[in-house]
């Protein structure tokens, strides 16, 4: 779908009180988006042109908005099925701070407890505002993907209809995402020449490894503050511990006795 064709939808939606034969040139927009879909309400729209204008301008102006995010009809479904994937593995884990409710969508499991850092207290209050602003987004993404959930159940859904709600769904999941990336990674600044930056947790030297140590920092500092372990949490940690050692990196004494106490096995110095 070019800018032309939306062009032509936006100019017929602009049109406050549209004629009879502009309702008709509506309905062949709809039809020329959707063959199937529209079949009905163009074919009405043909013999009963200013009863159908409602449901033309409904539809034209999601069609529109689909069409303006880079999507299709053709593709508009894979869309809001990566959306929902994603979505359902951040709902999967409750920020600690987010009482249960009774009326969680089914469709949402369940896994496990996001605890705060350790150190939440002592962190800057632009870092520690991460975390509640986090949490209240987490509970307006719930809210919205049960409205998801009721749409899709009822009779002649089709993705369109709910491309909406998962556009907006994934534009909170992108935020949350950034912002728990931001507040887990987040470390102390080192003031040079006072022998702190050696015992900081960041990388030691440049190395074409950068991303990888980086991530493994952030995996032992999102691990440690879980509130509760699991198997597949555990190895996590250990996998990150073990790639730093791997490539020489320093871990604090203070990380390393957090490490040793959840079960960690700290490799050689050497290894």
């Amino acid at each position: 779908m070019d800018k032309i064709f939306i062009a032509k939808i936006e100019k017929f939606l602009s049109i406050e009180k549209p004629d009879d034969e502009q309702i008709k040139e509506g309905a062949t927009l709809l039809l020329q988006i959707s063959p199937a879909r529209n079949r009905a309400i163009y074919n009405s729209a043909m013999r009963r042109p200013q009863s159908l204008l409602p449901w033309i301008r409904t539809d034209l102006h999601k069609y529109v908005d689909i069409l303006k995010r880079g999507l299709t009809t053709a593709t508009v479904g894979k869309y809001n099925q990566d959306t929902v994937r994603r979505v359902d593995e951040t709902l999967s884990v409750v920020p600690a701070t987010v009482a249960p409710k009774s009326n969680v969508t089914p469709v949402i499991p369940v896994l496990g407890t996001r605890g705060k850092r350790t150190d939440h207290e002592s962190l800057p209050e632009d870092i520690k505002v991460l975390w509640e602003q986090n949490a209240q987004r987490w509970q307006t993404m719930r809210k919205v993907r049960a409205q998801l959930a009721q749409m899709v159940a009822k009779p002649g859904y089709a993705a369109c209809d709910g491309n909406e709600l998962c556009y907006q769904l994934r534009q909170m999941d992108d935020a949350l995402r950034a912002a728990y990336q931001k507040y887990d990674s987040w470390t102390p600044p080192t003031v040079a020449g006072t022998g702190t930056e050696e015992k900081a947790d960041s990388v030691d030297v440049f190395t074409d490894n950068l991303k990888t140590i980086q991530n493994a920092r952030t995996a032992i500092s999102r691990g440690l503050s879980r509130q509760e372990q699991t198997a597949e949490s555990l190895q996590k940690i250990q996998d990150a511990v073990n790639t730093l050692f791997a490539l020489h990196q320093t871990v604090k004494d203070d990380t390393l006795k957090k490490l040793a106490a959840i079960g960690i096995t700290i490799p050689a110095a050497d290894a």
